[in-house]
């Protein structure tokens, strides 16, 4: 009750941590349950509370399903949290390219391909970069 009073995790990160204190497993996952069914312990609430931080953050959808990964989220609450999300991501990567970088404005090669391998790095698909950074990626400048 302790670890899940300071915030929420998901039930893979706190087996890991009770294991970690030296809990067997079967004890674990009768406390699991029991922080379940008590509404302690919720994989959904965990996984909409870690995409909204993500995307105040600015993260595109790779990096929040990593971090997903990451947590223990199951596949099919990650899944369901990503499409259910209202969020734009081509507005949300150009804002996140915005704040870097000021407007777009004509680049040479060699600065626009730092912009997209940064904006890659954040989790955003190219067209998604495309979008943010203002250019056709199928026509060479």
């Amino acid at each position: 009750m302790a670890i899940l009073a300071r915030r929420d995790h998901s039930r893979a990160e706190l087996k890991s941590k009770l294991l970690g204190k030296g809990f067997d497993s079967p004890d674990a996952d009768i406390a699991m349950d029991y922080c379940e069914s008590m509404g302690y312990l919720d994989d959904e609430r965990f996984a909409g509370l870690l995409m909204r931080s993500h995307i105040a953050k600015g993260h595109g959808p790779a990096r929040i399903k990593q971090a997903f990964i990451q947590k223990g989220v199951p596949r099919e609450i990650m899944s369901s949290v990503i499409d259910g999300s209202d969020c734009d991501w081509y507005e949300l990567a150009k804002e996140k390219a915005c704040r870097k970088y000021g407007e777009p404005e004509k680049l040479e090669h060699k600065e626009k391909a730092r912009r997209i391998r940064y904006l890659i790095g954040q989790g955003f698909s190219y067209d998604q970069v495309a979008y943010a950074l203002d250019y056709d990626p199928y026509v060479d400048d």
